[in-house]
This record gives structure tokens, sequence and C-alpha cells, in this order.
């Protein structure tokens, strides 16, 4: 019977809630140690739990949507696992074909850093094309590379000519980059999205995170002003003409439409309703809100979520923890005096399909604590 029971990347996979998945998390080991590595940084304890044995990665095969666009190696969410570097799992080169097999047609995603992507490793992965690699890319200088990654010179020119030798053998590339002004300046950035464009149209951009569990020296270099980041990559997307995704972009029009969820809780007669936002969405999502209200005939109140689990700089909502909306909801009550709550919508992004948040607490607790129904929405 001990083999019917599911190992942690599968019991991840389900969670997701896809099922067919285009993800399958092989490794949560890295050969890197960059220094903005979110894995110190959480407030639960993030499982690091080696590679995944060849059996258990054959049944997460399984679970593979064949007709998907893309499988995805690099990504283990929710993210209780901690990420790794699929390129380095000793059974990579048995795990592909199996995949091929599973999804022809499909292109094989890898999440990657690049140091393991040389001449000889890129020959060989030309049997399981269409591939696409992301490769994190956070500085074109080798100085502040290597500082960056925590890897030497030998590590910096493999990735560096990764690209070099992807491109030339009719592999899809896409860049990820970790922008540190305070590190590297501005003048660098725009020297790697330029040098990035001769092998890529898009880069994928994450501001530096960091919890309050980070030590102070390093919380000085990831700290960055949110909208002078979302006005420099503005400015550099018309200039190279590329696209640059940037993540949490605080400045861009906010993909909010509660209409048709007002009108819903109005039919099943509900009075006041609690709108739970985290602080990156919170003053686009209030002013929308509010613009809506009158031409409903019930009632709805905006109120902030702090992410006091992290703390730091997080404000996205899929980090938020039911401690948080507890916290929150306090917060509102007492702000609300005898307006008598009888609904509060969260986020559905700070849950998994079980509606577990990333340190296991199921939102429903919110609901058992302050006798009031809880729905997970998206709007």
């Amino acid at each position: 019977m001990n083999d019917l029971k599911l190992s942690e990347f599968m019991y991840e996979t389900i969670a997701l809630g896809v099922t067919p998945t285009n993800q399958l998390p092989i490794a949560s080991v890295c050969n890197v140690e960059c220094i903005f590595c979110s894995n110190n940084m959480n407030p639960f304890p993030i499982h690091r739990i080696g590679f995944r044995p060849l059996e258990d990665v054959k049944k997460g095969i399984a679970l593979l949507n064949q007709q998907a666009e893309e499988i995805r190696l690099g990504d283990s969410l929710p993210g209780r696992i901690s990420e790794g570097e699929a390129l380095i799992h000793p059974d990579i080169l048995t795990i592909l074909p199996l995949i091929r097999k599973k999804a022809p047609h499909s292109i094989i995603q890898i999440n990657t850093n690049g140091t393991v992507l040389t001449k000889e490793l890129v020959e060989k992965l030309k049997a399981f094309k269409p591939m696409k690699f992301t490769i994190s890319y956070h500085s074109d200088n080798p100085e502040y590379w290597q500082r960056i990654f925590n890897r030497g010179p030998k590590h910096y020119k493999i990735a560096y000519e990764s690209f070099f030798h992807l491109s030339m053998n009719g592999f899809l590339i896409e860049g990820a980059m970790v922008p540190l002004p305070r590190l590297v300046g501005y003048a660098d950035i725009q020297n790697t999205i330029k040098t990035l464009k001769a092998w890529t149209k898009r880069i994928l951009i994450y501001a530096p995170g960091y919890s309050n569990k980070v030590l102070p020296e390093l919380r000085e270099i990831l700290d960055v002003d949110l909208c002078e980041l979302s006005a420099f990559v503005t400015e550099m997307r018309k200039k190279y003409r590329m696209n640059l995704d940037l993540q949490t972009d605080l400045s861009s029009p906010l993909n909010f439409t509660p209409a048709p969820l007002m009108h819903r809780t109005f039919l099943a007669k509900y009075r006041n309703v609690l709108w739970l936002i985290s602080e990156a969405a919170y003053e686009k999502a209030k002013r929308i809100l509010e613009d809506w209200n009158p031409y409903f005939p019930n009632e709805h109140f905006a109120f902030m979520v702090k992410n006091n689990s992290y703390g730091g700089n997080i404000i996205c909502s899929g980090l938020l923890m039911v401690s948080d909306f507890r916290e929150a909801i306090r917060v509102a009550m007492s702000a609300l005096g005898d307006t008598k709550i009888d609904l509060m919508l969260v986020p559905r992004t700070a849950f998994d399909c079980f509606g577990d948040d990333l340190a296991g607490q199921n939102f429903a607790r919110l609901s058992e604590e302050f006798g009031i129904p809880v729905w997970l929405e998206n709007c």
C-alpha cells in the first residue's frame, strides 16, 4: 500500500488544480545560489527534496495534457517545493523521450540558469524539439553575473554562450530577469536587455522581492522603486521594440471587472459584501469598485490585505496567508462599525484547489471564525 502514497511532487501537481496538467516538476535542487533566492525568506518550511525519482516522474507524465501547447519542467506550483534546475536531473535524457512520446507536438519548456547548456548538451537535446528555454540572465556583465549567481567565470561563459548554441540549433529562447538597479545600475540593465534582444523578443521581468527575514545588507541590494522600474521598462519596451513582461507592474491597467460578481452577490441576497484585496491591486481595484457600487442595490466595501506573513516588499495576492486575511477582516469590521457584513470575497490566487494557502491553512477557517460565508473568486 505504500506505493499508493502521493509523493510531494505529485501532491503539488494535483493541488495546482489543472488535470490533465502541463506541469512536470522534476527537481528541487539548483546548481547556483542566486542572491535573491526566496528559499530562505519564506514564513513556512520550503521543501527541498532533491531529484524526483524516475518512477514518480513517469506517474507525473501520465497526468500530462498531451494536447498542451507547452509542457513545463521548471515549475513547481503552488510553491511549497523549491524550484530547481531541471537540466541537472541525472535522468534528464531518459525523461525527455518519455515526455515526447506522451506529447509529440507540445513545446517542452525549461526554466534554466544556462550554466549547463554546453554545446555538447545542446546537441543531445536537439532530438526532443520543439523545446523552449527560459534563461535567467540578470546581467551581461561577467562580474555582476558572478556575484548574482554566486558562481565563477566558467559558469558565466557557459551561460553566455548558451544563447548562441541554442539559437544555431533552432531552439526557442526567452529571457528572464530580476533587475537589481541598486547593485548594477539601470545602464547595466539596459545593456543586458540590448544583449538579449539578439536572441529573443521576450523577457520576463520580475521585480526583486524580499521578506522580513532578509538580512539588512541584502535588503539594500533588493530594494527597488516599483514605479521607477515600471517607467524604465516602459521606455525600454519602446526603445528596443521587445515584449518586456514586467510582473506586478503597478502602473499598468488593472484587469479587474467586478460588475458580474457584484450582480451575482445581489442575486444571492447578500446585502453587505466585503472585498479583500491585495496591496498590489488595492488602490485601482477600490476605485473601480466604488465606480460600480451605485449601480447595484447591495453595498460593496474594499479593504486592503497587507502581507504580514512575509513582510518586506511582498504585496501580491498569490503569497497571502489565512492569517493575513484574518487580520484584514478584523480591521475591516472595526472600521465598518455597525455595518453587518454578510459575505466576504477572497482572491482565489492565494489558495490551491483544496482551498489551502502555502502554509496549509484552509480558507474555510475564516468563515468558521467570523460566522460569515467566504467565496474564493477571480475577477
